[in-house]
């Protein structure tokens, strides 16, 4: 096969109907979900009380349905068989939520295992009003890091539209890495190398501290044996098991793109020259897929610290009697 620039990142047909697919359910089942995870963190009236652990929620909560309202763009792109009708601008900055979603949740998931940790270890230092005031700092500082990190892909929003074939593509011009005449822009190269290598970092202190805090825990009440018996037991169950459901989305969702990233940067970089142009081809299919159960967290982080409580159980089926209460008075007729 004559092994061609374009034919290095080209990618199978699957590629443009597994996103639209994937986009298509994370909308219609993301936006009511998070909606109503919104709903349940700032209006329950069975629990007003700000804490550290709930500012994590409605920051989490909120980066999912940013990523999530921008979705129907990326539809309508995988629809047209990747050619983005939308203007250089919106295709950097639907890119860059991608990027702030990804990296907030991943530090935002970690914070909620460690305040689940403090809520075994503390409990009494939990509740008091500092812990809110670090958890409304560390929140400043995460939100400011990512959005401010992304800032790189909407300061050159025409890098990442290219024109090719009567279409024109977003954030997949792999091959922008070389410069005129072909010949390769090692600045370009080594920005990306640091970019990508800061990513796969931030990936690996976060998940880090979520396997810290599960540990910690695990010995924590093996320690404590009798505090089974106490009257935090409820809490300490409930600890384990959200810090047990984070690390499972970290390895369901996050671990397969981040373990596959670097060598996909080598190859796209040109770093790494396997000469069969059909393994650069799947691998690229591999790094697709990847890409699409990392976008899977944004209906999964709802159900972790939300519907597997019994609170938000009963705040929804609360919620939903109501409405329906006031459907049938509305349509019972008047005397």
């Amino acid at each position: 096969m004559n092994c061609t620039k374009d034919k290095y990142y080209e990618t199978s047909p699957f590629k443009c109907k597994f996103f639209g697919v994937i986009y298509s359910l994370l909308f219609i089942i993301g936006l009511p979900e998070n909606i109503a995870t919104c709903c349940y963190l700032l209006y329950n009236k069975g629990n007003k009380r700000l804490t550290e652990v709930k500012i994590y929620m409605i920051s989490l909560t909120l980066a999912d349905l940013m990523f999530i309202l921008f979705l129907p763009f990326w539809v309508d792109y995988y629809h047209r068989e990747s050619d983005w009708k939308f203007g250089d601008f919106m295709c950097g900055f639907c890119g860059s939520l991608f990027y702030i979603n990804t990296y907030s949740t991943l530090c935002f998931l970690s914070l909620i295992s460690f305040t689940r940790y403090l809520a075994v270890s503390r409990p009494v230092e939990t509740a008091q009003s500092k812990q809110v005031v670090r958890g409304v700092i560390l929140t400043a500082i995460i939100w400011t890091g990512t959005v401010g990190a992304s800032i790189w892909v909407l300061a050159d929003s025409k890098k990442h539209t290219n024109e090719k074939h009567n279409a024109t593509s977003c954030f997949e011009d792999y091959w922008s890495t070389t410069g005129k005449n072909g010949k390769d822009n090692e600045t370009q190269k080594i920005n990306l190398l640091v970019i990508h290598s800061i990513m796969l970092l931030v990936f690996a202190l976060t998940l880090g501290a979520v396997i810290a805090n599960y540990v910690l825990i695990l010995r924590k009440l093996s320690a404590d044996q009798s505090a089974l018996r106490l009257s935090q037991d409820k809490l300490k169950k409930r600890a384990i098991r959200m810090v047990l459901m984070v690390l499972v989305i970290y390895i369901l969702c996050f671990l397969p793109y981040h373990l596959i990233q670097l060598p996909w940067m080598l190859l796209v970089l040109d770093i790494w020259k396997p000469f069969k142009c059909n393994f650069r081809k799947t691998f690229n299919d591999v790094h697709q897929v990847t890409l699409g159960l990392m976008s899977i967290n944004c209906v999964l982080d709802p159900i972790v610290y939300c519907f597997l409580t019994e609170d938000f159980r009963q705040y929804l089926r609360e919620l939903i009697n109501y409405h329906r209460n006031n459907c049938i008075l509305r349509n019972k007729p008047k005397p």
